[in-house]
Parts: structure tokens; sequence; C-alpha cells
């Protein structure tokens, strides 16, 4: 099976170059039938440096993000473009781990639709963040987790797996943080096969975040109980 890695960027120049080369070079080393595809939101030179990388490179696509730009809507265009038949978000910053791309991978390859990845169950794994943003965070997962019924306590996390007909069922329209919420949520109550496995996120080194937490929640929330009162 093909894997297509959505790498959305945002004014990323001291991660970009430093990003597509560890995925590409870590993929590469396990044998996988991948792609890389780069969507840049940037004004700060972000571009310039994919397009460079992109032209010593096999099997990388990179796409101008939109204008207005939006996490989720970098996300859905490289969501089209991809030719992959697992789809994974994988954050510019490196905060997600390439070995848990690794896992998902095997995980769909035996027989789920989504996988997902959760800091919060044991063995996963929060460096370098603060505890008031993880206090938040794990307080607005357990109520979606509650009202879903699901089984994950990280229902936000972005960094998830999907097979493509998931995508193409789902049709999401978020184009926020939300998107990853939206699209899991839509597949729990359609019904496609899933299990959550730890994760281990990591802070970021150079420059910071472009998310808000309190702005990301209060999305994740609403999206949520859209959803729910939508398929109940």
């Amino acid at each position: 099976m093909k894997t297509s890695l959505i790498i959305p960027f945002k004014n990323e120049k001291e991660y970009a170059e430093l990003t597509m080369d560890t995925a590409y070079s870590y993929m590469s080393e396990k044998n996988l039938n991948f792609e890389l595809i780069a969507v840049d939101d940037s004004f700060d030179g972000t571009w310039e440096l994919l397009k460079l990388f992109q032209a010593s490179h096999e099997n990388v696509v990179v796409i101008k993000g939109g204008n207005p730009p939006g996490y989720g809507k970098a996300l859905r265009q490289g969501f089209a473009a991809a030719t992959g038949d697992i789809l994974i978000p994988f954050n510019g910053d490196l905060c997600d781990s390439l070995d848990d791309v690794m896992s998902y991978i095997q995980h769909i390859e035996n027989g789920y639709d989504m996988v997902f990845g959760s800091r919060y169950m044991e063995g996963g794994k929060i460096l370098d963040h603060s505890s008031a943003k993880i206090l938040l965070s794990r307080s607005g997962n357990a109520f979606l987790q509650w009202i879903f019924n699901a089984k994950c306590t990280d229902l936000t996390n972005t960094f998830k797996a999907y097979r493509r007909k998931v995508l193409d069922a789902v049709n999401p329209q978020a184009n926020g943080y939300d998107l990853g919420l939206e699209i899991a949520l839509k597949a729990l109550t359609i019904g496609y096969k899933y299990t959550t496995i730890p994760v281990i996120w990591s802070a970021r080194l150079y420059g910071t975040s472009k998310m808000s937490i309190l702005r990301s929640m209060f999305s994740h929330l609403r999206t949520g109980l859209a959803i729910r009162f939508t398929y109940s």
C-alpha cells in the first residue's frame, strides 16, 4: 500500500528542509512506498525551500496554500492531491513521531480503516509542554470521548491515519484545527473500523506554535457538538 504523508507549513523556514529531509530519509530507509505532500501557507521563504527540495527528490509534491490560509484547508488540499492508499497528516514542526507513522501504516495494513494516536493513554507521552495546556486539552477530550462513547482519549489530535475510502466517504469541510476531529467523528458514526495507539508528541525546537489552545478547544467542542446533534 502507498502512504501519503500530508505536511502543512506556515512560516516554518527553520523547519521546512529539516522536516522534509527527515521524513523522506526515514520513509526511504524503511523501504516504504510513499509520497510527501507539502502544503505551504507561508510568506517567510518556506515556499522557496520546499520547491528546492521538490526539485531534487522524487515522490514529493509541493502545493501553495489557499487565501485565506487555514490548517484544515491545507490538509484538505493535501488530501485532494494525494495518490496514496493511506493518508496521514504530519505536522511541519516535527512534533509528531515518524516511528508512530510506521505503526499507523502497520495497523492499516492489518485491516483497520483508521488509526488514532493518543498522547494520553498508557505509553503515550508529551515532551516539554505546559501543564495548563495539557489539562485543558485532556478535559476537552474527555468530554468528547464521553458524548461519542469513543475508544480514544485524544480525539482532537490531528495526527491520525486513514484509508482513502474514509476521506472519500466523510468529505471533510473544516478549515481549521478541528478538521481531524470532524473526520474521526463522522467516520465513527458511519461505522469504520478503528483502533487507538499511544503516540509521542514533542514540543518544537524553533519558533512558536501557530495554534491557540483556547481558540482550538472552542472550535473542537463546537464541531463535536454539531456532529453529535446532526447524527443523533
